[in-house]
């Protein structure tokens, strides 16, 4: 339409059957604040079989601020829905947010701010962990927060192994991939994000931060649960390798530093929980955790792998 601004960012939410979530996350992007020249849209990818959040999508846009555009993605797949998402946005930058976050009215204004300095081709900023249904999360919060700190506008290009896509902003030129950025064969392994973030770095791509545009994952009750956040660490350390094996230039060298520093935790960890497990259970669990992420670095070939997404690890 003539008169109409640019669409300076497209904010893509993948979802998958979780209705409730994904109306809080809506939520908070329509009430964002902005610029009044800073055009913005939202474009929600249901990952359904059935487009069941379609109803629910087109209830919220109806009243937004902002315009929300439905994709239904009915393959499954979180890689494959992020590149759904990826093609269908019309923003200069396209921002991620997962349907359990939440942000702040300021969120997005502040990794657009740091991106507008010119010096990134992407921008992340912290991730906090709250539990969902009013429970309290208590030493479960560190393990679903993002450990990064730096400062406001500070280059964190060095820290890729610990970012990811959840709570990003990346400029639209260097999504612009044939066949999209996410590697799909990790589908329902999880790691595309950190894949994709590696491959970047490899080409010289830089990464900054935006201290204020804090998000905060809301964590569901099934997740509260020690097991499962072993099981979680052990991918997260097979990640960590992986995508040296995958990305293009391929890296030995790193897989081997990987597995190395693997060994390490395993043993040391490990060591350490049976040692401090009568005096201190809480240390010791800890160290039980670290040494889960040690081996998972070690044991990252294809045959050890679970499964993240869908009706695998995490629904």
């Amino acid at each position: 339409m003539r008169g109409t601004p640019p669409i300076a960012v497209s904010v893509v939410i993948p979802t998958l059957n979780r209705h409730k979530a994904l109306e809080r996350a809506l939520g908070c992007i329509v009430a964002q604040q902005l610029p009044s020249d800073t055009a913005a849209e939202i474009v929600v990818v249901d990952n359904s079989v059935d487009a069941n959040a379609q109803a629910l999508v087109a209830q919220l846009a109806a009243d937004a601020r902002l315009p929300i555009r439905y994709v239904s993605v009915p393959k499954p797949g979180i890689a494959t829905a992020r590149n759904a998402g990826v093609a269908a946005a019309r923003g200069e930058w396209i921002a991620f947010i997962d349907d359990d976050e939440t942000g702040g009215p300021h969120w997005l204004a502040a990794l657009l701010a740091v991106a507008r300095r010119g010096e990134y081709d992407a921008v992340f900023g912290p991730v906090s962990a709250r539990a969902d249904d009013n429970l309290e999360i208590g030493p479960f919060a560190a393990y679903f927060a993002r450990g990064v700190t730096a400062e406001d506008g500070g280059d964190v290009t060095h820290r890729a192994a610990y970012l990811g896509t959840n709570n990003s902003l990346f400029a639209a030129s260097i999504c612009a991939i044939p066949g999209g950025p996410f590697e799909e064969r990790l589908n329902s392994i999880g790691g595309e994000d950190s894949l994709f973030l590696q491959r970047l770095v490899n080409e010289g791509r830089r990464f900054g931060w935006a201290s204020g545009a804090e998000v905060t994952e809301w964590v569901p009750p099934r997740r509260l649960d020690w097991a499962y956040v072993r099981r979680r660490r052990f991918l997260s350390g097979q990640i960590r390798t992986f995508v040296h094996e995958m990305a293009s230039p391929r890296s030995r060298l790193s897989v081997a530093r990987w597995m190395m520093v693997g060994v390490a935790q395993a043993i040391v960890s490990g060591a350490l929980s049976l040692l401090l497990e009568p005096i201190n259970p809480p240390a010791a669990r800890h160290h039980r955790i670290a040494a889960c992420g040690g081996l998972g670095k070690i044991f990252w070939m294809t045959r050890f792998r679970g499964s993240l997404y869908g009706t695998g690890l995490v629904s």
